[in-house]
């Protein structure tokens, strides 16, 4: 019967054989006991095997007529040994046989309508095996909601290592799906993916890979601009799924989605040949990004071409000529030659002692000729000096004088503070700085500032604070107006002998102050001062003074 299960197949030729029990028609079909049927039951290739005609011709026959692996087959990926795999058998190179699905299985789906009209154009009543899709619950044909129990009184119709009953019996309580009945139709995207899944199931999609099927996937998520950043934006997709079905169909189509189970619903990773989702999102996706079974099936072909266009291309890329042993060993002596003026047998004999010792055993000849070929010595060209040099030169001058000043927020003359002052900063190379900014380079270097020097300015800089702020001079007061340490304060202090004091009663002139010390601006310390100091903290802490200055104006 066309679109027939086989388990409906197995209860025909129970009824057509007059077996009284099923265990008396399993040992018929399968030489074993009742089994769970399900999806893909592994004992097939028994029946098969026993069917008048070619074993394998029959295997193939039934699991393309009477099972939905079909539906399956473009969604479970290539195994590893698929390229030698025969031709002929439907379940040869798929990375995964479905024996049964959770969604689906331990139900047994019919339409009344199409009982009748199967009993009117074929003379008998079946069970079809496009209402057993995972996802479906309206039939393709009709419309109408498919039925799993008896809509009286909820009798199962499937019951466990049972034949099914034919569709045409009245149920326990007298209810017949012949008698003429109301049904409820069910939604427009229901039936419109239930006839997607039934085109799917009635095509023979070739065997497709994870990788062409997740391309296609992505290329068309891109098309409908489902995307983020340079990514697929899955989330996306799946809010535009859940807008499109709501959550009451999605939760009667995906057992996933019915649990609250959202994250991570759309996987198009794959592992081990395959990507991990179950049949009924994958026609649920598929669905709404391509829309018809057609457009689907062509973008699968395309995405197979190019794939297959792509690895060619990649091929002929990876396949370099391979060069002989003489071809090989000449091509290294002659780099070698190429990069280096000065070289000699000596060196070759150190640096390619392979190449060196074949080409001596089987080719010396040539290498006496390479060795003996005049070196092409290249001409050293004097650099010319920037014509910005002397510029330069004069800019740091200038504005040294301006950073020396003692400030508020002053800082260390050095080589990086320097480069500020310039329109563009010098070489970080000091060889190359030095050839090209010969002037500028000196001039920054007689213009450094010694660690003990900056330290001396930052400290004369605090004496002024604590005088304008009318505090003690001391190292308590220190801390508020400057980040200096107590140890810098008492070092200075006492090696200077100033007179703390005399500087609260007269005040602090920070230039002359400085002047009267005498000591040059690479200055490296006070004699025999050799403790470690922290010379990180060159700031004062401005948050402190600032309210400092704020109380003493008040």
């Amino acid at each position: 019967m066309p679109d027939e299960m086989l388990h409906s197949r197995i209860t025909r030729y129970h009824f057509l054989s007059g077996n009284r029990t099923a265990a008396e028609t399993f040992q018929d079909l399968f030489g074993s006991a009742p089994f769970s049927v399900g999806l893909l039951p592994k004992q097939i290739e028994v029946l098969a095997a026993r069917l008048p005609g070619d074993p394998e011709s029959n295997l193939d026959e039934l699991i393309c007529t009477n099972t939905l692996f079909p539906a399956y087959r473009p969604f479970l990926g290539v195994s590893q040994g698929a390229e030698n795999a025969p031709a002929g058998s439907s379940l040869f190179g798929v990375a995964r046989i479905p024996r049964r699905e959770g969604a689906v299985h331990g139900k047994a789906k019919l339409c009344s309508t199409c009982v009748q009209q199967d009993l009117l154009e074929t003379g008998y009543a079946y069970w079809h095996r496009s209402h057993h899709l995972p996802g479906v619950s309206v039939c393709w044909r009709h419309g109408e909601p498919l039925m799993h129990a008896c809509p009286k009184c909820s009798h199962p119709f499937f019951r466990k290592l049972r034949l099914l009953p034919n569709p045409t019996d009245p149920c326990v309580c007298g209810w017949s799906a012949l008698d003429p009945s109301t049904v409820k139709q069910g939604t427009v995207l229901e039936k419109n993916f239930a006839q997607f899944a039934y085109e799917v199931l009635q095509r023979k999609f070739p065997l497709m890979s994870c990788e062409t099927l997740g391309a296609s996937y992505v290329r068309q998520c891109r098309k409908r601009g489902f995307v983020h950043g340079n990514l697929v934006g899955t989330a996306k997709l799946f809010d535009s799924i859940r807008t499109k079905y709501g959550d009451e169909a999605l939760s009667r189509m995906d057992k996933a989605y019915e649990a609250g189970k959202h994250d991570q619903w759309i996987r198009f990773r794959f592992y081990n040949g395959q990507m991990d989702m179950p049949l009924a999102r994958h026609m649920i996706i598929a669905q709404h990004l391509f829309g018809s079974a057609d457009d689907f099936e062509a973008a699968l072909q395309k995405e197979l071409i190019l794939r297959h266009a792509a690895s060619a291309k990649l091929r002929l890329k990876l396949e370099k000529p391979q060069l002989g042993r003489k071809a090989q060993h000449r091509q290294k002596i002659n780099t070698i030659l190429a990069v280096r003026a000065n070289v000699d047998l000596g060196y070759l004999w150190d640096n390619a002692y392979q190449a060196t010792r074949w080409l001596t055993e089987h080719d010396n000849a040539w290498l006496m000729e390479k060795l003996s070929m005049p070196k092409h010595v290249p001409e050293v060209v004097e650099e010319v000096s920037d014509p910005r040099d002397s510029a330069f030169a004069a800019v740091l001058l200038a504005g040294a004088e301006d950073l020396y000043r003692i400030s508020k927020g002053q800082k260390r003359v050095n080589l990086s503070n320097l480069q500020k002052l310039l329109p563009v900063r010098l070489p970080p190379c000091p060889k190359l700085r030095k050839r090209r900014f010969p002037l500028a380079s000196h001039q920054a270097e007689l213009l450094m500032e010694s660690v003990w020097h900056f330290r001396l300015r930052r400290l004369i800089c605090a004496l002024a604070d604590m005088k304008r702020l009318n505090l003690p001079m001391n190292t308590g007061s220190l801390g508020l107006v400057s980040s200096v340490s107590n140890t810098i304060f008492q070092t200075l202090v006492s090696f200077f002998e100033w007179d703390l004091e005399a500087f609260l009663r007269n005040g602090v002139d920070s230039e002359n102050l400085l002047k009267s010390t005498g000591v040059p601006r690479d200055w490296q310390g006070p004699p025999g001062f050799n403790r470690v100091l922290g010379g990180t903290a060159y700031y004062r802490n401005k948050a402190v003074a600032e309210q400092l200055e704020k109380s003493s104006s008040e």
